[in-house]
């Protein structure tokens, strides 16, 4: 019983003495800043993933189908010049009209479908410019 009392006098002496230690580091500006650990995987959310996949996936689409439609276009002019002078009564019979893209409701989709669209029609133009 002596032994318990002894050793619990000296944990209160020693828990008194490390309080009074720190104090003491406190007030005399010795103590070291605590080592901030940096963060190697940052948070990511899955909306920001969600984002990002889209837009890349928007733009790799893009990139497949005006490669494929600047192809075609030369492909086309090529053809038309071709056929406008070697066959005219055949080129005068597939004459077409052009339309007018009509802007559509603002969902990302429809931003991307009218954003490939004027890209088209802008190597469309550019094609005929070059090859016709």
């Amino acid at each position: 019983m002596t032994i318990i009392i002894i050793l619990f006098f000296i944990a209160i002496g020693l828990s008194f003495s490390i309080i009074y230690f720190r104090a003491w580091e406190i007030k005399n500006s010795k103590v070291e800043d605590p080592i901030i650990l940096r963060k190697i995987v940052p948070e990511i959310y899955f909306r920001q993933i969600e984002k990002i996949m889209l837009y890349l996936t928007k733009h790799i689409v893009q990139w497949l189908i005006l490669i494929s439609v600047k192809y075609w276009f030369i492909v086309l002019a090529k053809v038309k010049k071709w056929v406008s002078k070697n066959l005219p009564k055949i080129h005068r019979f597939f004459k077409t009209k052009t339309k007018e893209i009509n802007q559509q409701k603002n969902t990302f989709l429809n931003k991307a479908i009218l954003e490939s669209k004027i890209k088209i029609k802008r190597i469309k133009e550019k094609v005929k410019r070059d090859h016709a």
